[in-house]
C-alpha cells in the first residue's frame, strides 16, 4: 500500500440542503474524512480526525450541533479493523467501537482510482457511509451525499505508522503460540443470534472491541490460551489458512491471519 492523497472539495451548499456544511475540524487532530448525510429532514455531519496513533469519529447534527454518540468513538490505529483495496476504485474501511451501542461502527469510503497511475483519480464519484455491524447480513447503514465527501488519504497514514503485522490486528494482547495450545476447534453453540464474539482482549469488558463473530458449526484455529479464553487466528483479506509453522512458535504471532479471543466454553477442541 502506498500513500496517496485525495481532497475532494466539501460542498458548502447542496441542492435540497437547508444548512450549509463546511469542511471543518470538529475533533482534535487532522481531518481525514468528512461528509454530510443524505437525510434531508435531519442532516448530520460525519468527521474522522487522526491524532497521534488513533482516529476519532464525531457525528453531529448540522443545525443544532447535537452529538449522535454520547461517548466519542476512538479507534487505536495499531489494533483496529482497517482495510485498503485497490481495483476499479479504492475501497477503505476503518473500524470504530461504540461503547454505548456495544458494537462496531465501520466507516466505508469508495474513491475513484486510477490503476495505471496507482493513485486516486481526481474525477469520478466518491461514496462514504457508516455501517454497523459489518459482519452480519442485516446491517444499519448511514449514507453520505456523494458531493459532500472529503477525503485526505495522506493524513490517514500518519496514525498507521506504528501498525503492526496483520496477525496482531484485533488483539490488543500479544499472542505467543505454543505447541500445547495449537489446535482446531468447532463452535458448538453461540451466546446469542448475533454470534460468538471474537474480542480484542483475553479479559473483555463492555468497552472491549469485537471485530469478528463466529457462528455455530464454524471451525477456527486456536493458537494460544489465557484462562478461559482461547486466542484464535482468523483468515481475512484473501488468506486461506492460519496453520502455524514451526518457526512461528514461542514468538509473538505476526500473521498472516488476524487474531482475537473467544470464550472457550463455546468451542470444542480437537475437530
Amino acid at each position: 500500500m502506498q500513500q496517496f492523497n485525495l481532497k475532494l472539495a466539501f460542498i458548502c451548499a447542496v441542492i435540497g440542503m437547508t444548512q450549509s456544511a463546511l469542511a471543518q475540524a470538529v475533533c482534535e487532530g487532522e481531518v481525514v474524512f468528512q461528509c454530510a448525510t443524505d437525510d434531508a429532514d435531519f442532516r448530520e455531519q460525519i468527521t474522522v480526525c487522526a491524532q497521534d496513533e488513533s482516529y476519532h469519529l464525531v457525528r453531529h447534527a448540522l443545525e443544532t450541533g447535537a452529538l449522535y454518540y454520547d461517548t466519542p468513538l476512538v479507534a487505536q490505529a495499531s489494533t483496529t479493523w482497517f482495510d485498503w483495496q485497490e481495483g476499479d476504485d479504492l475501497s477503505i474501511e476503518l473500524g470504530f467501537w461504540s461503547v454505548d451501542l456495544g458494537e462496531p461502527v465501520t466507516l466505508h469510503a469508495r474513491l475513484p482510482w486510477n490503476d495505471m497511475e496507482e493513485a486516486v483519480a481526481m474525477d469520478g464519484e466518491a461514496e462514504m457511509w457508516l455501517q454497523s455491524p459489518h459482519w452480519q447480513q442485516e446491517v444499519n447503514q448511514t449514507f453520505c451525499l456523494s458531493k459532500t465527501v472529503y477525503a485526505d488519504t495522506e493524513a490517514l497514514w500518519s496514525a498507521l505508522g506504528e501498525r503492526g503485522p496483520v496477525g496482531l490486528f484485533f488483539s490488543q494482547d500479544v499472542i505467543v503460540p505454543e505447541p500445547g495450545a495449537i489446535d482446531v476447534a468447532r463452535v458448538t453453540s453461540q451466546p446469542s443470534a448475533a454470534g460468538l464474539p471474537v474480542y480484542a482482549s483475553a479479559t473483555p469488558n463492555a468497552a472491549t472491541p469485537v471485530w469478528w463473530q463466529l457462528f455455530e458449526g464454524d471451525t477456527v484455529d486456536v493458537i494460544a490460551f489465557e484462562g478461559d479464553f482461547l486466542a484464535v487466528a482468523i483468515p481475512t483479506n484473501g488468506v486461506d489458512t492460519c496453520e502455524i509453522s514451526a518457526d512461528q512458535l514461542y514468538a509473538p504471532y505476526d500473521g498472516p491471519c488476524a487474531t482475537g479471543w473467544v470464550d472457550g466454553a463455546f468451542l470444542e477442541r480437537g475437530e
